[in-house]
């Protein structure tokens, strides 16, 4: 008897413990672990690129002032002779990009060298009638850009991060053409032509704006000012040494072109 006395008061105080440890638990606090999280990818224009553009050109002047430098009394002293050949030109152009960029915060700075094939070309033809008893004259004229390439600082800023707005500048280089004549009628009064060919250095100035998308591709839309100088065509008639006429031409194109580039290595640098 005195063994089940004993056995029930020792159930009775294990419930009571139990209770008492039930309610210690529910009334503490319940703390929640904090969910991991990834950070979203950060877009950067680090790295470097290649691509190819098209587009086309137009000469921003009329190409072919002329001088007359030396005495003929046939063209008296160069009435009905053209002061300009108004060859103005225009064409397509198409070629590849290389370039490299690095970003710091919002701005972007790069370098980018690109060489392009060139239909850029124009001609004309002014025909002048006999004018104080002078000759009358046809002149022609021809001026083409048969290729150029650029290397060109870039300097920008993003005010999306796959939005680069930027301006550019630097050196040009190209192969230009230019050709005049000057045939008087009687033809035995002067019959005057020459040609240049030359491969000019000059100077760049511009500026666009690139858009990434899909990765690793971004497109982008430029205008560049593409300035090679000069160049001097001395026509000569071989029926008259020493004299001739010269015709300057200066070599300026407007450029606009849209390209598309593959970066290496994806867009996507880093995480925070």
């Amino acid at each position: 008897m005195r063994k089940l006395v004993l056995i029930a008061c020792g159930a009775a105080g294990l419930g009571a413990f139990a209770g008492a440890a039930a309610a210690a638990d529910l009334s503490a606090p319940v703390y929640a672990k904090a969910p991991v999280t990834v950070a979203a990818p950060v877009f950067s224009w680090t790295g470097c690129y290649l691509g190819g553009n098209a587009g086309g050109g137009w000469t921003s002047h009329d190409g072919g002032k002329g001088i007359i430098n030396a005495g003929n009394a046939t063209l008296n002293a160069g009435v009905g002779v053209p002061v300009s050949l108004d060859t103005a030109s225009s064409g397509a152009i198409g070629g590849g990009q290389l370039g490299c960029n690095y970003q710091t915060g919002l701005f972007v700075a790069g370098l980018e060298t690109d060489i392009q094939a060139s239909g850029i070309r124009g001609n004309s033809t002014i025909s002048s009638p006999s004018i104080a008893g002078s000759d009358p004259t046809t002149a022609t004229g021809s001026e083409r850009l048969d290729w150029f390439g650029t290397t060109r600082a870039r300097l920008g800023f993003t005010p999306v991060p796959s939005l680069l707005l930027y301006a550019t500048g630097g050196v040009a280089y190209g192969g230009v053409k230019s050709a005049a004549s000057l045939v008087l009628t009687p033809i035995g009064d002067g019959n005057y032509a020459g040609a240049t060919s030359d491969t000019k250095v000059g100077w760049t100035a511009g500026a666009g704006g690139e858009v990434a998308f899909a990765g690793n591709w971004s497109v982008k839309v430029e205008y560049l000012y593409v300035d090679l100088g000069s160049s001097t065509v001395a026509m000569t008639d071989p029926g008259r040494p020493g004299t001739f006429i010269d015709y300057g031409f200066h070599h300026g194109d407007n450029i606009v072109r849209a390209g598309l580039n593959w970066h290496f290595g994806g867009p996507v640098v880093a995480r925070y």
